[in-house]
């Protein structure tokens, strides 16, 4: 697939491109492709200063519905930034949330995630050295279920800092314990999850738990991601709604017990009122965290 403009500029806003990226074993996927320029910049020549690599959230959906304006308020204060999204495979431009398929479920996995998004980001990054470009800097952003391997690839791939958006901090599972003690309805789906679990079964791929499949959750269950965020010595910076629904009452209170006992420090950002999107009923925080990131990538200079 060439390269597809899908956005033109408009009230400065960065065209989008479409573009599909080819796997060594001969799978596809989609990805985007944006890039923020400082206003006062005029030279299309100067070099890329941050290049961040976006790990979207769960579900059928693609995110060129929401693009360019997402990014709203990361403006490219902080230097030139280019912005690369991959989707899992069998996710489509049109992918709006409904089933994808078969295929999608099988391949729908953290394991085939890592890989995926490893190989991608590795041939990025190739792409800009032929270019004799080296970024100053390279941030892994996860967003929702992408942050759950933010962490992982940002050490695989020696990132300089990391962005959590709409994330506990912690085990996927523990999360779902959490939420299920005070929710009946929840928690009966919480005690069927953990007995499907409980065995494996022939097709492990193929077996769904609430409609995902058996090694879905058997993998995520063994992501432990506060361990993940602490084995970093990176920036790290967590933007979240105090009304978010999948983030449990003093989660975000105990990670930053976790990174203090740890001597380590993690930059969180909380927005009153907002929820998984971080909206409220009257403001939309995200331009607001975008312009944050910004600001701190700027002040963490390279």
């Amino acid at each position: 697939m060439p390269a597809l403009a899908i956005a033109a500029s408009q009230d400065r806003q960065p065209p989008v491109y479409l573009h599909e990226f080819q796997f060594m074993d001969g799978g596809k996927a989609i990805y985007y492709q944006l890039e923020k320029k400082p206003w006062q910049q005029v030279d299309v020549g100067k070099p890329v200063v941050n290049l961040v690599f976006v790990l979207s959230g769960s579900d059928c959906i693609s995110m060129g519905q929401f693009l360019p304006q997402y990014f709203s308020g990361l403006e490219a204060e902080s230097g030139r930034t280019q912005i690369l999204i991959l989707h899992k495979r069998h996710i489509l431009p049109g992918s709006n949330g409904k089933a994808c398929g078969d295929a999608y479920i099988r391949a729908d996995h953290p394991s085939r995630w890592q890989a995926d998004q490893l190989e991608f980001m590795r041939a990025q990054l190739a792409v800009l050295q032929k270019q004799g470009q080296k970024p100053q800097r390279l941030i892994m952003m996860g967003i929702s279920e992408g942050a759950e391997l933010a962490p992982v690839l940002a050490r695989q791939l020696s990132a300089t800092h990391l962005v959590l958006l709409s994330h506990a901090g912690m085990n996927a599972l523990d999360v779902y314990a959490a939420l299920a003690i005070n929710n009946p309805r929840m928690n009966s789906a919480w005690q069927q999850l953990q007995a499907g679990l409980r065995l494996k079964p022939a097709d492990p791929d193929a077996s769904l738990l609430h409609g995902r499949s058996w090694r879905y959750w058997s993998e995520i269950a063994s992501i432990p991601q506060t361990a993940n965020l602490l084995a970093l010595d990176i920036p790290i910076l967590l933007g979240f709604g105090d009304a978010d629904p999948v983030i449990p009452d003093q989660a975000i209170a105990q990670l930053r017990q976790h990174f203090q006992a740890a001597g380590k420090i993690i930059d969180v950002r909380r927005f009153p009122g907002a929820g998984h999107s971080l909206s409220a009923e009257e403001k939309n925080y995200l331009p607001d965290f975008m312009h944050q990131i910004d600001n701190w990538l700027l002040d963490s200079r390279p």
